[in-house]
C-alpha cells in the first residue's frame, strides 16, 4: 500500500461553447478561445424548401459564431457561374463542411424524381455526397446532417444514418463544436508509464 497518494486524476473533460458547463466543486474548468482558419469557417447547406424560411435564422445563427454559410438563396455568384458550377465548388473543396438540413421534403427530393429545380438540386448535391461517403469507406469526414424541427430520423437517409445527427435548435453546443472540429468529451493523456522493479527474495 503506497504511503502517498497525489490528488486523484481526472477520468474525463467536457467542452462546451459559448457558455459556462455545469461545474460541480470537483470539476476544473478548462478556457481556450478557438481560432479556426479562414478556409475552415466554410460551411455549405443543402436543404429542401419546405426550411427555407428557418433556413434564414440558422444562416444567421452561423454567421453570427463567425462561419460563412453558402446557401443558394443567398450567394450572387450562382447569377454569375451557374447552380451547377457553383455547388460543384463547394463539395470539391474538402475543407468545406456540408450540413445536410434534414426535412420531410428532403427525403422526398433525394428518394424521388426531385420535381422542382431546387428539388433536382438538392438530389444531385445528395448524390455526390453519398458517393464520397462511399469512396471513402463509409466514414463521414465533413457531412453534418442537423433535423429541423419538422423532422424526425426517418426522413434521414439510411445511408446517412450511421453517422451523428443534430437536431437544431437542441444541439446547438454539439453542432458548434463540430463546425470548429473539437471534441465534446476530452479523455485525459496517458501518465508516465509504471515501472517495475523485481528484487530476488
Amino acid at each position: 500500500m503506497p504511503l502517498h497518494m497525489g490528488p486523484p486524476r481526472d477520468v474525463m473533460h467536457e467542452v462546451s461553447v459559448g457558455y459556462q458547463a455545469h461545474s460541480g466543486p470537483a470539476t476544473r474548468e478548462i478556457r481556450k478561445t478557438i481560432s479556426l482558419p479562414e478556409e475552415c469557417r466554410n460551411v455549405f447547406i443543402t436543404y429542401s424548401v419546405d426550411t427555407a424560411n428557418e433556413i434564414i435564422l440558422f444562416t444567421k445563427f452561423l454567421t453570427d459564431q463567425g462561419f460563412k454559410p453558402a446557401i443558394d438563396i443567398f450567394d450572387n455568384p450562382i447569377r454569375r457561374m451557374g447552380i451547377a458550377k457553383w455547388m460543384d465548388s463547394y463539395l470539391n473543396d474538402k475543407s468545406v463542411l456540408i450540413i445536410v438540413v434534414i426535412s420531410p421534403k428532403y427525403k422526398e427530393d433525394v428518394e424521388g424524381a426531385g420535381g422542382d429545380d431546387h428539388g433536382l438540386h438538392t438530389k444531385y448535391i445528395h448524390n455526390q455526397i453519398q458517393n464520397e461517403f462511399i469512396q471513402q469507406g463509409c466514414l463521414n469526414f465533413r457531412l453534418v446532417p442537423v433535423l429541423f424541427p419538422n423532422a424526425t430520423k426517418i426522413h434521414v437517409p439510411n445511408w446517412l444514418q450511421s453517422t451523428r445527427i443534430y437536431r437544431w435548435p437542441q444541439d446547438t453546443q454539439d453542432l458548434l463544436l463540430r463546425l470548429v472540429r473539437e471534441e465534446r468529451y476530452v479523455i485525459p493523456q496517458q501518465g508516465s508509464d509504471l515501472t517495475l522493479t523485481v528484487r530476488p527474495l
